[in-house]
Formats: C-alpha cells, sequence, structure tokens
C-alpha cells in the first residue's frame, strides 16, 4: 500500500511505515521516524516558483509522462519490498484549503495511469 503525507504527520511516529522523501528540500528540525530514502523522481525540480496550482500540475505531470509509469513503479517497488506501506512525504497539509501539492498531483496522476490508488495518510493533529 502506498500513501501521501506531510512529514509532520504524528501518524509516522508509529514505524508502521516507510516514509519516503520526495520533495525538494529536507525537513530543517528532528524528525520522530527515520526516512527510508528518496524518490527524485517525484521531485518537483524547477517548480519552486510556479505558484498558479493549474499551471504548475501542467508543468509536473508533463515531468511524469517523460519519465514514465514502468521507472516510477521500480522506485516504488523498492521501498514497498521493504515491507511496510510507503509514504510519500512532503512539506505542505493539504488539510488546509488553500494549500495544494504536488504529493496530491502525482496520486492523481497515478491513478490515472495505473489505476492504482494512492489517498493521503490519516492526519489526526490539529490543522494550524
Amino acid at each position: 500500500m502506498i500513501y501521501t503525507s506531510r512529514f509532520s504527520n504524528p501518524t509516522l511516529k508509529s514505524g508502521e511505515y516507510t516514509a519516503v522523501r520526495i520533495s525538494v528540500g529536507t525537513p530543517r528540525w528532528q524528525l520522530a521516524y527515520t526516512i527510508a530514502g528518496e524518490i527524485k523522481e517525484l521531485m518537483p525540480f524547477g517548480l519552486h516558483n510556479v505558484e498558479d496550482a493549474d499551471e504548475f500540475q501542467r508543468l509536473y505531470c508533463a515531468r511524469l509522462e517523460r519519465i514514465g509509469v514502468d521507472r516510477i513503479g521500480r522506485q516504488l517497488t523498492k521501498f514497498e519490498a521493504l515491507g511496510k506501506p510507503v509514504v510519500l512525504l512532503c512539506f505542505e497539509d493539504v488539510r488546509k484549503p488553500s494549500d495544494w501539492c504536488h504529493r496530491t498531483m502525482f496520486a492523481d496522476w497515478w491513478l490515472a495511469k495505473t489505476g492504482e490508488i494512492i489517498t493521503e495518510l490519516a492526519d489526526t493533529s490539529h490543522v494550524k
């Protein structure tokens, strides 16, 4: 099973998940869990200054198309082989109506390409 979430989701402290970074940057605070690795193919390189969500999605999905389902699938499989559900992580709290994120765009793209659903991991913390 594959999920998406944010680095500060307290659910990750349980140790029940394989945490995988898909953000360009890394957290500047101490995490209460270990990050198993990263998938550079899912990082939104060069898109940090694109503020329009539709334009960002167009550019990001074009990048995913160039990389391809097979290559991305191999990266995901590598982490799934560790035996725990995989959580693809970045920073945004998508529970806020104003926040959007490349991880949810990836999940939508992956569903359209493979039929596989990637959901957001439950986050019981208070929305700030």
